[in-house]
């Protein structure tokens, strides 16, 4: 998955293509499960890290700066590194598949990086404690920032995010995960005969 990306490092913003490739398990027999998640994929990678600012989330001035200027951030807990940015990928498109598809190895490189190939999984040992909050929620959210006025925010459920999208998995699919069902039933008093 090609796709290119600003970077925010030592006081500098460039742009840099860079190169993922995923390694994967299926982890459910709906092949509709697996069209949603790869659309899921495509739309966060395409539409959401393709042309955004990676940069460290401490440089929230900066941030403030360029989403005022109408610009995409991303923000990172630490400097947007290659290897910090293909674990975000790993936490996050696992996230987003929610266990409809394992990401089980992330690979990335890039130019800026000198096309250095960084490998990621799951039996990483990392130093960058917790991953952000955002790295861990179904939703295609790619920033942790509270720019706006607190009365301007409007929290939106996952669901609804992927719904508008088209993006939701089948119902059946869906019911099992969330426990959202009802069940109507016809019961029937000990005084009724029939």
């Amino acid at each position: 998955m090609p796709f290119t990306a600003g970077v925010y490092y030592d006081g500098e913003m460039r742009m840099n293509h860079y190169t993922a490739v995923l390694h994967m398990t299926t982890n459910s027999t709906n092949a509709i499960d697996h069209q949603v998640a790869f659309e899921r994929i495509k739309y966060f990678v395409y539409s959401k890290l393709e042309s955004t600012i990676f940069i460290n989330q401490q440089h929230h001035n900066k941030c403030e700066q360029f989403v005022s200027a109408g610009l995409s951030v991303t923000t990172m807990p630490g400097d947007p590194v290659d290897q910090l940015i293909g674990l975000m990928l790993y936490y996050k498109l696992n996230a987003i598949m929610e266990d409809r598809i394992i990401v089980d190895e992330t690979e990335i490189s890039s130019i800026l990086g000198e096309n250095m190939i960084y490998l990621h999984s799951d039996n990483e040992h990392t130093d960058i404690g917790e991953p952000l909050t955002w790295w861990t929620t179904a939703d295609p959210v790619h920033n942790d920032l509270v720019l706006l006025e607190a009365d301007k925010i409007v929290s939106m459920h996952a669901n609804t995010v992927w719904r508008e999208l088209d993006l939701l998995w089948p119902e059946s699919s869906t019911a099992v995960q969330t426990g959202n069902v009802v069940v109507f039933r016809d019961f029937k008093s000990d005084n009724e005969t029939k």
